[in-house]
């Protein structure tokens, strides 16, 4: 009696493109599930933290704001410097402990540490982008005037204030590998510059020179821009994009170059 074998069919090698979209798609998805999982309210939770925040800001600093903020509703203000800051910082901050968050999926050889950064950027971007869309939406629903004419222009500033905080997370990802200690201390400094850097105040109430000194701090131009799209009577003396973007390339640069030059030390640690 003989035996009927299946009909061969042979195996379909995919394309490295599909190999990298199914790698970043399990990047995503494993983010996803670290980001949320543990919330009840689960994707809520991003939008109530920066509303709770502005909730506070308006109560501690809302009276006080209301006369001396210049051409801009204070709720506004509040929500452009808030949201886009946490963005840019979360995606830096986060890539101190990327390679050991992800040490199960790295040991696959498809996937890389780059990527893991790029998943991990690119959800934060997503996330904090429909939150300031759904706060946007909150502040015109009350009467907030917004204006919509520069829309180009903010999407431009959260497309560039991605790329920076992009290439500072690459930076942070060496950092966090071999710093130690140190990931503690860049948490630190980002909670000083989140505080110093005209994020829930205004910069121009920073009588000179130290507003000038300021303005050393390469994204409050880019902040400082956003705001001006959004409310064209808000002031925005002094304020140079091209800093910034310089700032933007020498940073990628900077991360680019600091990734490969440990790269195969990265791979060994797999």
């Amino acid at each position: 009696m003989s035996v009927q074998l299946p009909p061969y069919r042979p195996i379909k090698h995919r394309s490295g493109l599909k190999v990298m979209g199914a790698a970043f798609h399990a990047l995503l998805m494993r983010e996803l599930q670290t980001r949320f999982g543990g919330y009840r309210l689960g994707y809520l939770w991003a939008p109530l933290e920066i509303l709770f925040q502005v909730g506070i800001y308006l109560i501690i600093f809302g009276t006080i704001m209301a006369r001396v903020l210049p051409g801009m509703d204070y709720k506004l203000f509040l929500v452009a410097g808030l949201v886009s800051f946490r963005m840019m910082s979360t995606i830096a901050t986060r890539a101190l402990g990327a390679v050991e968050a992800n040490q199960g999926l790295l040991m696959y050889r498809a996937v890389r540490h780059i990527d893991v950064i790029i998943a991990r950027s690119f959800l934060e971007l997503v996330i904090y982008f429909f939150t300031f869309i759904f706060l946007l939406t909150v502040l015109a629903f009350i009467g907030i005037p917004i204006s919509f004419a520069q829309l180009h222009v903010v999407i431009f500033c959260w497309i560039t204030l991605f790329l920076f905080g992009f290439g500072l997370s690459m930076i942070m990802m060496v950092v966090g590998y071999y710093g130690g200690e140190i990931s503690k201390i860049i948490s630190l400094i980002f909670t000083i510059l989140y505080f110093a850097s005209g994020v829930v105040y205004s910069i121009h109430i920073i009588p000179e020179p130290y507003i000038s000194y300021l303005l050393y701090i390469p994204y409050i131009h880019n902040i400082e821009l956003m705001r001006n799209a959004l409310s064209p009577t808000y002031p925005i003396h002094n304020i140079d994009i091209g800093y910034f973007l310089k700032w933007t390339v020498a940073v990628n640069f900077l991360g680019l170059l600091m990734y490969k030059a440990v790269e195969r030390d990265l791979i060994r640690s797999k």
